[in-house]
């Protein structure tokens, strides 16, 4: 038996129901990278949807068949910030020098980036944790990863650094590492009113004279 004939008017509305049914297709990392900026320049509470789709040229429909939700971005957003700042952190830290100038190369970075930025943006991920709400367990989680990755890269460098004789052996390199990720975070906070990069390089040398014998 034969499929009946649909008319043509009827496929057309069909076709264009479907359509409207599917999330749009888009670049991801694109559209994260958007996201982040805005959440970073505005802040989670105050960013409303139609910011987003007008940063990221996304539908709110595609937006929420992805993310699910503003928070769902949002914690989308801060994984990819994170991801890009991680591997930053890794290239600084393994670079082919001392194990005292890489450490110090790290810091340093830091210490530009909160004396170059503007009062209202400091850093995504320390913007995110001061917004933090206490029943906001899925973004405690992330930042607990987070805080967690960068101090075990910190506890190696000193791990280095004490290997080569550098620092100081009876340091413990997992509160080093917890105190300098303080130190980092408090750069970016500082930044916002201390804008003299030469300031806040002297805050570096101090954390560094700390870690020697």
């Amino acid at each position: 038996m034969s499929d009946p004939i649909v008319p043509r008017k009827a496929a057309r509305k069909r076709a264009a129901e479907s359509s409207r049914g599917r999330p749009r297709q888009f670049d991801t990392h694109t559209v994260l990278a958007r996201a982040a900026r805005v959440f970073w320049g505005h802040g989670y509470h105050a960013t409303s949807i139609d910011d987003l789709v007008k940063a990221t040229g996304v539908l709110r429909g595609s937006l929420y068949g992805v993310f699910g939700d503003k928070h769902g971005l949002m914690l989308a957003a801060l994984d990819h910030y994170a991801e890009g700042s991680i591997a930053g952190l890794v290239e600084r830290l393994n670079a082919d020098v001392s194990p005292e100038q890489a450490l110090r190369n790290a810091l340093m970075h830091h210490a530009r980036v909160a004396a170059a930025l503007d009062g209202h943006r400091s850093c995504f991920i320390t913007n995110a944790t001061l917004e933090m709400q206490p029943h906001d367990e899925a973004l405690l989680t992330k930042l607990t990863a987070i805080q967690r990755r960068v101090a075990t890269l910190f506890a190696a460098a000193v791990i280095r650094g004490q290997a080569a004789g550098v620092f100081d052996p009876a340091l413990d390199e997992k509160a080093v590492a917890d105190y300098l990720y303080c130190m980092t975070q408090g750069l970016r906070v500082a930044g916002k009113v201390k804008r003299n990069a030469d300031e806040l390089e002297a805050v570096v040398d101090i954390a560094l004279r700390a870690l020697t014998r």
